[in-house]
């Protein structure tokens, strides 16, 4: 199974969402792809098609009550949202999202059957591998030490190194795979267990037939490249020929 994850962030208005998911529906074809589209959260009642699975760009820690503003996983899930992003960079820098709040918000996706995709990644000053994997560490056993063993296979882990996001930087392929292949082994080592994970970062068409060379990705979160179908087409089509 590779996993396919739009990210559209906060952009588009009604009339372009909504012709936006008409466009999409078409491009999930192959069964082997979980073709994932987390749109802005006011527009979360619009994707309601059987041709894409629903996320969320976030999730409350609280669950429902007097919490002005928030939007619950009970909320989400009542919505048909199956999936959850959860420690997405934009928040922690923007929105000083702890590791506290992240916990809290994995943990009430689970209690309301949602699967959380967690993001951790390095800033650039950390880029160096010895202290970019002491962050991806400390990163995941913060999490996964918090979550049942029942559960903790229902997780799914996107590594993003911060210094890419919206820059149209990418890592070396050589760099990506090193990341990867240290996260899958804290997984496996420390805690026995065979996860998702994902790469995101600038992925587009452009750069997808290099990215998609990395053995051991389960595949892509897209942010901007999401937002026009036709480039998320060509992506789409990309992976499905290398699945």
């Amino acid at each position: 199974m590779k996993y396919l994850i739009c990210n559209l962030k906060a952009n588009k208005l009604k009339d372009d969402i909504t012709l936006y998911e008409e466009n999409i529906r078409n491009i999930a074809d192959d069964s082997n792809i979980e073709f994932i589209i987390c749109p802005p959260t006011p527009f979360l009642y619009l994707f309601q098609n059987n041709n894409y699975k629903l996320g969320s760009q976030d999730v409350s820690q609280f669950s429902n009550g007097s919490y002005t503003g928030e939007n619950t996983a009970e909320q989400l899930s009542s919505l048909k949202v199956k999936y959850v992003l959860v420690g997405h960079s934009e928040r922690r820098n923007l929105l000083n999202e702890d590791e506290s709040a992240i916990i809290n918000k994995i943990k009430k996706a689970y209690h309301s059957h949602m699967r959380p995709i967690y993001f951790i990644g390095e800033q650039n000053t950390s880029k160096e591998e010895s202290e970019a994997n002491k962050i991806l560490e400390r990163q995941i056993s913060h999490i996964i030490n918090e979550v049942p063993d029942y559960k903790r296979e229902k997780l799914i882990i996107v590594y993003e190194p911060l210094w890419a996001i919206g820059t149209g930087l990418t890592p070396t392929l050589s760099e990506i795979t090193t990341r990867i292949n240290f996260i899958k082994k804290i997984i496996k080592e420390y805690y026995d267990l065979s996860l998702p994970v994902l790469y995101g970062g600038s992925v587009n068409e452009n750069n997808i037939d290099e990215l998609i060379t990395v053995g051991m990705l389960d595949g892509f979160v897209v942010g901007g490249s999401s937002l026009e179908t036709e480039a998320l087409r060509k992506i789409y089509k990309k992976i499905q020929k290398n699945i």
